[in-house]
């Protein structure tokens, strides 16, 4: 691939994503759900929305073949690749002599994110977090070439004192905000939906009093990017710092990797749905939504103390067929949160997998 021009390479990356989206069934179902929230309130329909998962899966493919051209580009081939449309703002921030967060989403051709500090103001030190990955082999070529450019790259094994001490001395640190955490997340509003988010940013903003930024990268051409510095209003918190993040995705959502389940419910034996209900605490402008499944005899059944919360909003229905799940959930813009059924049903609970909507059985609750 780093053999062909980077226009060539974006449109095999189409071509691929266009043969292999009819085989992705769950991949489907993931990305048309976060979309279906992301979107809400859009005035889109879902066979419009249908159509954008497509589009959205297509484009996520040709950014990530289009990796193998930015991730070796010479500083003279990154300026044919990527165009930054307000470099003063980054100018400014780092003038400032505390440090910048710069705040990142998986979104165009992310790996040209380990590219960007040849346009930050000359001597100016670059960091970035990264996952390692499971393969230690690979882990170590991938580190090996993202390191070469002279990107320092940290992970969660790394200690925050090294990190806060890296922004001291005036660094810009990337961080991939826009994935879900589990329960130990800070609750904050993210796309209108109340969901878990890293506090990690804000922390280190408030402990090293660093400027913080937010970037947004679009696809404006095959193998052409743009890339745009978001403010983040103060104080500088979770939520102001995701809001930021928000406004950098939806620069071009058609960019955005949605394949990841964004909004999902932390709903299981080690964390009941009790629990996780009674630590949401906020509201949302896009509520959950939940259904109450019941069979006959079950109609006036009411739901346990505790299962009530005024961010989730709960549904009714009474004798429909567990085929009819889809059609319900798919009767609305937002989707399906989860069902809750008052007495345990191997059919519904494996319909709802097939549908990625989990079901919980409130048998052995308490009333």
């Amino acid at each position: 691939m780093r053999q062909l021009p980077a226009e060539t390479v974006f449109c095999v990356g189409e071509a691929m994503g266009k043969m292999i989206w009819p085989f992705m069934t769950r991949r489907q179902q993931t990305i048309s759900r976060n979309l279906r929230v992301a979107l809400a309130g859009e005035e889109l329909s879902l066979d419009e929305i249908a159509e954008f998962a497509r589009n959205s899966f297509i484009r996520t493919t040709a950014n990530l073949v289009s990796s193998a051209i930015t991730s070796k580009a010479s500083k003279e081939g990154l300026g044919d690749l990527l165009t930054v449309e307000n470099p003063e703002v980054m100018d400014a921030a780092v003038a400032k002599g505390r440090g910048v967060v710069l705040l990142l989403a998986h979104m165009g051709n992310w790996e040209l994110l380990t590219r960007m500090h040849r346009t930050f103001p000359e001597g100016t030190k670059s960091g970035a977090f990264y996952r390692p990955l499971n393969n230690p082999i690979l882990n170590e070529r991938v580190l090996k070439e993202r390191e070469a450019d002279g990107t320092r790259l940290f992970s969660k094994r790394d200690s925050l004192h090294q990190v806060g001490g890296f922004l001291r001395e005036n660094g810009v640190i990337g961080i991939l905000a826009d994935q879900r955490v589990g329960m130990q997340g800070e609750n904050v509003s993210f796309f209108g939906r109340i969901t878990k988010a890293s506090p990690l940013p804000s922390l280190l903003v408030r402990r090293c009093k660093s400027e913080v930024l937010a970037l947004s990268l679009k696809t404006v051409a095959p193998g052409k990017w743009s890339a745009r510095y978001h403010k983040v209003e103060k104080p500088y918190n979770s939520s102001n710092c995701m809001r930021a993040l928000e406004e950098a995705m939806k620069v071009s959502p058609l960019d955005v990797f949605w394949l990841q389940e964004r909004w999902k419910l932390y709903i299981s034996g080690e964390v009941p749905l009790r629990e996780w209900l009674s630590k949401e605490e906020l509201r949302g402008e896009k509520p959950h939504r939940a259904v109450i499944w019941t069979k006959p005899g079950e109609e006036t059944r009411s739901l346990p103390e505790g299962f009530q919360h005024g961010d989730v909003h709960y549904e009714r229905v009474s004798g429909k067929s567990v085929d009819e799940l889809g059609d319900l959930d798919q009767s609305k813009l937002l989707p399906i949160d989860f069902v809750l059924t008052f007495s345990a049903d191997d059919e519904l609970w494996k319909r709802g997998k097939e549908l990625g909507i989990p079901v919980y059985s409130l048998e052995n609750a308490s009333e």
